[in-house]
């Protein structure tokens, strides 16, 4: 990965999991279009409109936004690629988002990463991003799995300061974007 050292993920059991912050910071943003659409373009990608393909982009760029946070700092196992998968459907809200497979699409993301590195994803996924609610949204929720061990560790940091320019947020925007996710789990 580029350098990067080859840490082993961590998993935290404390009582608010990583799937339950991601839900809390979601709560009252609404992706359900977007992973409408992922799933059906993982079912029958031909029958997407471009509207909806562009969704289904923004909902998959989302997704690997917080994969890229949490593989900042080394490979990720698969028991955080369970937490993910678990994150992804709390904030989608989906009962559907069993038609996927959601960890086939994280270790999809992995192999990516390994291939390309992080700098190269992060430009791919920024460029999915177009609508500025969309990159704050997905800036949103790769800092609450920044946080998640309530202690943004250097790597996640520098990885926060390069999400937030590669989606182009201002440095007032991004600060404040963190301030209310820092406010929203700690409160």
């Amino acid at each position: 990965m580029n350098g990067a050292p080859r840490a082993r993920a961590r998993v935290y059991d404390d009582p608010m999991a990583i799937d339950g912050r991601i839900k809390k910071l979601a709560k009252g943003l609404s992706a359900r279009q977007a992973a409408d659409a992922f799933v059906r373009a993982q079912e029958d990608p031909q029958s997407l409109s471009d509207v909806d393909r562009g969704k289904a982009d923004e909902f998959e760029a989302t997704v690997e936004c917080m994969f890229l946070m949490a593989a900042v700092d080394g490979d990720i196992g698969d028991d955080e690629l369970a937490q993910l998968s678990a994150s992804v459907e709390a904030f989608a809200e989906l009962e559907q988002m069993g038609r996927v497979d959601l960890g086939a699409t994280l270790s999809k993301m992995n192999d990516r990463l390994a291939k390309e590195g992080w700098n190269k994803r992060l430009a791919a996924v920024a460029s999915k991003l177009r609508d500025p609610e969309a990159r704050s949204f997905a800036f949103r929720l790769a800092a609450g799995v920044a946080f998640v061990d309530d202690h943004v560790a250097h790597a996640e940091a520098a990885a926060l300061e390069a999400l937030a320019g590669a989606l182009h947020l201002s440095s007032d925007e991004s600060q404040e974007i963190l301030y209310d996710v820092r406010e929203t789990l700690f409160s």
